[in-house]
């Protein structure tokens, strides 16, 4: 349903009062924000813009050009119309005071004399009445529509639906400037050019709309007392109104609240967004579910599984933490689950390793405590495909050396592939059988660091942690329980390749 608005063209359209237009259509879509009557010489001087002027022509000008002058001031200043009574001080309209009016786009039309002043004052503020009850109809029905938004599609959802609500164009960004959702999902380069300069000078205020050529950009700070999550802006063609306001404060409400939520209600979240990720992981993916992991889509609608592997359980308790609180800096939905040494979380599907990068310098801490970890990136997936990301992140982390997270598809690997990748898991099993029980564990530990270290004695029983001779007795073992010759460097590309497709 359209807003109403109190236009000229409308009260020129209410019978009762018989006014008729004599110049100025070109401005018949102006708003009436007031009616008042003024016989200044000179009324411009008090109005600011809006307000619908009702004059007898007690003082008008004498000249044509005094008149000419007298509309062009008028018009300046932004008001909505004129309108002139007829059948006291003149019978008619003069006509050099119609041809500026046509001139500059300025509605001006006749009252007539039985018409009192009073009677159109009286339209235009029931009229104005009309349109603060329907804005705040409009508003009682907008925010419990918002305020399901956040609960079933977080940040985005609430950006999703305040775009939806005010026809305009919504952009989130972080405390650093960098834009996390936006509705239309990719606005138009000039339109992030345009928020971005003016984030660049509003940031350290609360609050604030700026005008430029063709726009109006209204910057929302999101804080809690003296802390800054980031800012909401909204850029549109002119100001926003009073219900737009309204919706953009009960918006910002909304995002503050997400963002600094209790702590007992973001440890429950976090728990069932663990629960979810693990169900998805597995090949489950209900529509409702579907509807909950969409929070941590990006803009294209798809998302990627990111799994480090820790040396230790508790190393990986504190890197479930590090990735939390880097996710949430971010302005991200946080489905992060951490079994055992393993550490997965879902980012964009359009997101890197740079993405990441935050976390390096704590994955790479040097020195005989330093954390050892691993990672890879999954492919971008639909929310309903997790699992094929999570397989594929898998992949990579077992690709990768310590302290680096690996992306095969931005690598170009023929582990990405999904055909080659299938073939190498079949082949498993059949080439490493005797190693796979639980009595050989330790083996298939060595053999894959023996491969990784491209056959380097001192390499190898460095990364498993054992004496060189004890690694030596053990390739010994593999080479006789598997039939090989692991001094074959076709051999060991094989095993490699096996070992990290699985």
């Amino acid at each position: 349903m359209e807003p109403m608005t109190a236009t000229v063209r409308w009260l020129l359209g209410r019978r009762a009062l018989s006014l008729g237009l004599c110049g100025g259509a070109a401005g018949l879509d102006r708003e009436i924000d007031c009616a008042l009557t003024s016989e200044l010489p000179a009324p411009h001087e008090w109005l600011s813009g809006g307000e619908l002027l009702l004059t007898t022509g007690l003082r008008l000008p004498d000249t044509a050009e005094g008149r000419h002058r007298y509309v062009r001031a008028l018009d300046r200043t932004g008001i909505a119309g004129l309108g002139f009574a007829v059948g006291m001080g003149f019978d008619e309209v003069p006509a050099d005071l119609i041809a500026a009016a046509e001139e500059v786009g300025l509605p001006l039309f006749a009252v007539p004399l039985q018409v009192p002043f009073s009677a159109i004052a009286r339209t235009v503020l029931d009229r104005l009445a009309e349109q603060r009850y329907d804005q705040f109809v409009r508003a009682s029905r907008t925010q419990p529509t918002m305020t399901r938004a956040i609960v079933n599609g977080g940040t985005a959802g609430v950006v999703r639906a305040l775009g939806d609500a005010i026809g305009q164009t919504v952009l989130l960004y972080d405390d650093g400037g960098h834009l996390i959702t936006a509705r239309p999902s990719h606005p138009p380069a000039d339109v992030i050019a345009t928020a971005d300069a003016i984030l660049g000078r509003e940031r350290g205020s609360s609050s604030g709309v700026s005008i430029t050529a063709d726009s109006a950009v209204t910057v929302q700070r999101i804080s809690v007392g003296r802390s800054t999550f980031g800012h909401l802006v909204v850029v549109g063609v002119t100001p926003p109104s009073d219900l737009e306001r309204v919706l953009v404060g009960h918006a910002t409400s909304l995002l503050t609240l997400e963002h600094a939520k209790p702590r007992q209600v973001a440890a429950e979240q976090a728990r069932v967004h663990a629960e979810l990720l693990d169900l998805a992981a597995s090949g489950t993916v209900t529509p409702a579910m579907a509807r909950l992991l969409d929070r941590a889509a990006g803009r294209d609608g798809r998302v990627r599984v990111v799994l480090y592997v820790f040396a230790t359980d508790d190393d990986a308790e504190q890197g479930a933490e590090h990735l939390t609180a880097h996710l949430e800096e971010q302005w991200r939905a946080v489905f992060v689950r951490t079994d055992g040494r393993e550490v997965s979380a879902l980012v964009h599907g359009d997101d890197g390793v740079g993405f990441l990068d935050g976390l390096r310098g704590w994955f790479r801490t040097p020195g005989p405590d330093g954390v050892r970890v691993r990672g890879g990136l999954g492919p971008a997936v639909a929310v309903t495909e997790i699992a094929a990301s999570a397989r594929g992140a898998r992949v990579a982390a077992g690709t990768a050396p310590d302290g680096e997270l690996v992306d095969l598809d931005t690598e170009r690997s023929v582990l990405a592939i999904g055909g080659v990748r299938s073939g190498l898991q079949g082949a498993y099993a059949p080439r490493l059988g005797p190693l796979l029980d639980a009595e050989h564990a330790d083996l298939l530990t060595t053999l894959r660091a023996y491969l990784q270290a491209n056959g380097q004695w001192e390499a190898a029983s460095r990364a498993v942690g054992i004496h060189r001779h004890t690694l030596r007795q053990r390739v010994d073992r593999i080479e006789r329980l598997l039939g090989i010759d692991l001094a074959d460097a076709r051999t060991r590309a094989e095993l490699l390749l096996i070992l990290l497709a699985n």
